[in-house]
């Protein structure tokens, strides 16, 4: 049976401690071969840390703090980000992956920046192709995932599959939205995703990917299966599992359980689900829902000759209060990245 681990960690955040104690449980010597080339996939999805949206530094350096244990062969990548928003650089920066670099000795990896490749698998009875980067297909012994629990206008919710969709190099991903379902799976296929330890320090409610109402939920959550590991977190959120499509895709795929049941926990789940988790999508998001469904409306929105207009447009009207508050929802719009200036 797949293992799922789940407790609560103090209020300043997940530390060495509580890595080690759910790494153990999960067996992760059997995991972890000494001297495995590690890869860590955080969620740097915005440029600084925002509680409920990216992986916390503490998080990080407790993981690359215990991993050291076992291994000196480890990287922390990230891609570009989506629609050329910030530079991976700029994410290391503000989580402060640099000096966790130095502390440890680790590598960071731009995958935007180094070569990649396409591979194709089957997914639901189609041939899904995904371009990836060299590293992760060739030199990886063990990929770990750290996303953020949150939910998701497009998708739903973001959790151990997810976080993936980072690793395509390409910051115009977004153009291949309209099969995400399939190729994420293909993704976490191809790089075989080992491990998932989530950043449950802080949770996002309402809308995610980028605002929403943030959770303090203090908890890490970990397993050694990322189906079973999406599938507890679901629970906790008190959201339905299979009313995300990508995951009952990967359950026809056999990269889902197909009850709690299956599932080997260390812990009741009842005693965690202390906050019902619902998507509350603004007018903006049901129509970027059309350009997430459909190649034509990804290309108008995103790619065409109208797309600079539409957005120039976009971005004047929502400074008018009463207007951002209709397009974007009590959430209000995603903030705009700026890189500090430094002296």
């Amino acid at each position: 049976m797949s293992k799922v681990y789940i407790a609560k960690v103090p209020g300043d955040g997940i530390g060495q401690s509580d890595i080690l104690e759910a790494l153990t449980w999960l067996e992760w010597e059997k995991i972890i071969p000494s001297g495995a080339r590690v890869f860590i996939k955080p969620n740097l999805t915005w440029p600084i840390h925002k509680p409920g949206v990216s992986t916390s530094p503490k998080a990080m350096e407790a993981v690359v703090a215990v991993l050291k244990q076992r291994t000196d062969h480890i990287i922390i990548g990230e891609s570009e980000g989506g629609y050329h928003s910030y530079h991976t650089e700029e994410a290391f920066e503000g989580h402060g992956l640099y000096d966790i670099q130095q502390r440890y000795g680790i590598q960071l990896v731009n995958l935007s920046a180094i070569p990649s490749e396409t591979r194709q698998v089957k997914i639901g009875g189609r041939n899904t192709q995904v371009t990836l980067p060299s590293l992760l297909l060739n030199e990886v012994d063990v990929f770990i995932t750290m996303p953020v629990p949150k939910t998701h206008v497009m998708t739903g919710v973001s959790l151990a599959f997810k976080n993936q969709w980072g690793c395509v190099p390409s910051p115009m991903r977004l153009m291949e939205h309209h099969d995400f379902d399939r190729k994420i799976l293909a993704i976490n296929q191809l790089v075989k995703t080992r491990l998932v330890i989530f950043d449950g320090t802080n949770f996002l409610d309402g809308a995610g990917p980028l605002t929403g109402d943030v959770i303090p939920m203090n908890l890490v959550i970990a397993s050694d299966d990322i189906g079973a590991g999406s599938m507890a977190v679901c629970k906790i959120m008190q959201i339905n599992p299979f009313s995300i499509r990508h995951y009952r895709l990967a359950r026809k795929q056999g990269m889902f359980p197909r009850s709690i049941d299956e599932i080997d926990l260390n812990t009741r789940i009842e005693p965690y689900q202390v906050h019902r988790f619902k998507m509350k999508r603004a007018f903006l998001d049901w129509v970027s829902l059309l350009g997430f469904n459909s190649a034509f409306f990804s290309r108008l929105f995103y790619s065409s000759a109208t797309a600079g207009p539409l957005h120039d447009l976009l971005f004047a009207v929502r400074r008018i209060p009463l207007i951002e508050k209709f397009l974007y929802g009590p959430a209000g719009s995603p903030p705009a990245w700026k890189k500090p200036d430094h002296d």
